[in-house]
Order: structure tokens, then sequence, then C-alpha cells
């Protein structure tokens, strides 16, 4: 996997009003920036591109709002491209489907979690819809 961590920088849940009817929430993780950084490991030093992700979380009617920054530390599987990925972000604000891919469905299944848990604490409603048994005639 060409993640090897993150580092949870600002975690914010605001409650905004007691609502009802239907409430709807949708995630938008958000891509900010990106640099070169290394981390060390047992066998040396790893070099590899820190991402900094906004993961928030809206709700409609704006019941709550939610919005978590953290950096991922990703190392693409060839380790040559790089340079060429920073690059490109660089000039153009691009990233290749693979590092946006791998990036957002790390932070989603590292951060549901804690955002469950902190929805059930702060009684918001949930950021993803638990399935319901339902009893059938």
């Amino acid at each position: 996997m060409p993640i090897l961590g993150h580092d949870m920088l600002r975690v914010e849940f605001e409650k905004l009003k007691i609502g009802g009817g239907r409430i709807e929430v949708s995630l938008r993780p958000t891509i900010e920036n990106l640099r070169l950084g290394e981390m060390p490991l047992p066998s040396g030093r790893v070099k590899g591109i820190e991402v900094d992700v906004r993961y928030d979380v809206l709700y409609s009617p704006e019941v709550a709002r939610a919005s978590i920054k953290l950096r991922v530390f990703y190392v693409p599987r060839d380790k040559e491209k790089i340079d060429e990925i920073l690059d490109e972000w660089e000039e153009k604000k691009v990233l290749p489907g693979e590092l946006v891919a791998e990036v957002v469905n790390y932070t989603t299944s590292e951060l549901m979690p804690l955002m469950m848990h902190l929805a059930k604490e702060m009684r918001i409603p949930y950021p993803v819809p638990l399935p319901r048994a339902v009893v059938k005639e």
C-alpha cells in the first residue's frame, strides 16, 4: 500500500441547532497541498509525498458542521515519479488518479470510526447511514 501513515492536524465538530425531519449528509474530501517529505523507518528513511487533506462533513439543513485536517504520507508505486507528481501539482494543480483514489479511500477508512464516535457523543446524525433491520409481515 502506498500510504505509510498519517498525522491528524485538526478536528472540529460543532452542533449548530436541533433539527427534525430529513437531514442529508455529504462527505467532501479535499486535497489542499502536496510537498516532498521523508519518513524514518527501521530500514532507513523513505522519500515520499506529504499530502494535506481536509475532510468536511456537510449537513443539509445545517444542523452541524464537521471538519478534519490531516497529513498523509504517500509513496507512489514507482518512486521515480515523486518529482514528476510534485512538478505537475506546482504547475497545474493536477493529481494522478491513483494518488487521489488511494488518499481518499485511506482517509475515509481511517476517519470514519472517529467521525461516527464524535457524531454519537454529540447526538448529531452519523456521516454515513447505518443498516437497519426491518420486520416484514
